[in-house]
Formats: structure tokens, sequence, C-alpha cells
């Protein structure tokens, strides 16, 4: 088996190759199935995340949330404490890049994680599982720890693999969308 890190290496150079017709058409697919999960519907709050280096783009689903009447809420890093937390966005909401390049609201309301339904997770890769590769800092599972809510991971055919090394911290998720399929996750969280 991989590594962790032989793992993040393979699957990152497949997303930075990846051609940006094929990313669009592979994203809008992926934001249809994603608005197809038994979850989705009866959602008030809805987590998303601003897209970077080839993960899949949620623009679409933004617009779907807001025209479906749903909150939505994105990580923006807290310098301070070393974590991310979740704000609240909306369509008047203005951005700046913020730490890792990812793009976070000027100002906006912290969205406490006991108040989101469901929560779209991006990664390097997931294991069928549900077992998550990050890009290294744990950030994502610190931000899942205690989460109840459905995390559903949105990701690429290709980054689906069929183990992960996983270690005691790592938070599975419950779902695996892509553009072809959804799978729901029979784990132990």
């Amino acid at each position: 088996m991989s590594t962790k890190a032989q793992l993040r290496l393979e699957i990152e150079a497949r997303c930075r190759v990846l051609n940006l017709q094929w990313l669009t058409a592979a994203s809008t697919r992926i934001v249809e199935n994603f608005q197809t999960l038994e979850a989705f519907t009866p959602a008030r709050t809805v987590a998303l995340y601003k897209a970077i280096d080839g993960e899949v783009n949620l623009d679409l689903l933004f617009s779907s949330c807001w025209n479906a009447g749903k909150r939505t809420c994105i990580p923006i890093f807290n310098a301070a404490e070393k974590i991310y937390e979740m704000a609240e966005v909306t369509a008047e909401t203005h951005y700046s890049t913020g730490h890792y390049g990812i793009q976070e609201p000027l100002s906006s309301a912290l969205v406490s994680m006991d108040q989101i339904d469901l929560i779209a997770v991006p990664g390097v890769a997931f294991d069928r599982a549900g077992n998550r590769l990050g890009r290294g800092g744990g950030y994502y599972d610190r931000l899942l720890a205690g989460f109840s809510g459905i995390a559903a991971a949105v990701a690429f055919n290709f980054q689906i693999l069929p183990t992960i090394p996983a270690e005691a911290h790592d938070k599975p998720v419950d779902l695996l969308v892509t553009e072809t399929k959804i799978n729901v996750v029979h784990n132990e969280h």
C-alpha cells in the first residue's frame, strides 16, 4: 500500500493536468448528483467550499442552495487557533484570498457545526470505506470532529481508491459523490 504522501503526490499530479472543459463538465455532474442526495432536500444549512487546484467546483451548487432557500457556509481560517471555522456566505458575499490561496468571505457570521445539516467535503482522495486523504494539515478532521450531520465527499472517480491508510484521528465521510455515482459508506463513526 502506498503511503499518504505518495498517494497525495500521485492524485495531485493528475488534478493539475485536468482539462478545464472536462473539469467543468465533471463538476457540473457532481453538483447534479449532490442535489439528488436524500439529505439535500431537507437540509436547511449546507456547508460547501471554494475550489482550488483541480478540486470539484461547487459554484453552481451555491446558487442552487440559495434558490432553494438554504443557508450556505464555507470554511475560513482562524489564524490565532490554526483551525478552520464555518462562515455564512450569500449571493452578495465578497471574497478575498485567504489561507492556502482559498477564497474566504471578507466579512461574515460564523456558523456553528451543530447548525449544519449537510457538508460537502473536499479531499485529495477517498476510499470505499469513507476514509479521506486531505492535504496533510488535519484541518477537515478537526472541523468534522463531533459533527453530527451528513458528510458527503465530492470527488472525481479517479480520486476514489480501494484503500487509503487511515489513522485514529481521521474522520470518514458518510457518502461518496462522483460524476457518475453516489455511494453510501458503511463506517463506524
